[in-house]
């Protein structure tokens, strides 16, 4: 063999070698494991925490710290859920926060696909949801852009499903009739909603395409 041929040939030789090492390093690593405790969660919320029509929430792609907050709420009985109270209570710290970080890595569909929503519904949304009107701010002011969630006080809220929106605006409402909220608290912003500015936002949210798990 020449000189040149053999130049040639190393480090097409080496780039092979390489190939190989990086397919095997990666069909070496173990596929994410599911938690034993997810089956309690996908039950409800779908098998890749997609949530659901019928007003349970998205779990996939959601902020693993928002998330294991809100069961150790649950947990404590400091927020209110005849379904996730008692589910909470059987959870320990580290349960919690594996499903926690299980959901958070996952993607999924939108529960609701394209519901049936009025182009005029879908526009009053999206509306309240990146401008906000006189009375109530934007809910991406807090939520982030597109709804797609800001640390672990303020969830994503982009692909929830239309019924938890409106279920859980309807819970900030009652609490604001029961004692005065905070200003800037969602309590406070929900006590300024009316019922059809609840309806076009949970329409809206319900349509937008969650973030992947794995962006930035």
């Amino acid at each position: 063999m020449s000189i040149s041929k053999r130049n040639t040939a190393i480090p097409s030789l080496i780039a092979s070698a390489c190939v190989a090492l990086v397919s095997h390093t990666a069909a070496a690593q173990p596929a994410p494991t599911t938690p034993h405790d997810a089956a309690l969660c996908i039950t409800c919320h779908g098998a890749h925490g997609e949530g659901a029509p019928t007003g349970a929430p998205r779990l996939a792609g959601q902020n693993a710290a928002y998330m294991s907050h809100a069961l150790s709420m649950f947990k404590a009985k400091t927020r209110a859920s005849a379904i996730m109270q008692p589910i909470a209570q059987t959870l320990s710290d580290a349960q919690m926060s594996e499903l926690a970080n299980y959901f958070s890595k996952q993607t999924a569909t939108l529960a609701e696909g394209q519901s049936a929503a009025s182009p005029e519904l879908l526009q009053a949304g999206k509306q309240l949801a990146e401008v906000g009107v006189a009375n109530v701010a934007a809910c991406f002011s807090c939520h982030g852009a597109h709804g797609q969630g800001n640390g672990a006080r303020f969830p994503s809220i982009a692909g929830q499903p239309a019924q938890f929106v409106t279920d859980r605006l309807h819970e900030f409402q009652a609490r604001a009739r029961a004692k005065a909220p905070q200003p800037g608290t969602m309590t406070a912003v929900a006590a300024t909603l009316d019922e059809s500015q609840i309806q076009a936002t949970a329409a809206y949210l319900s349509r937008l395409e969650p973030a992947l798990a794995d962006s930035p």
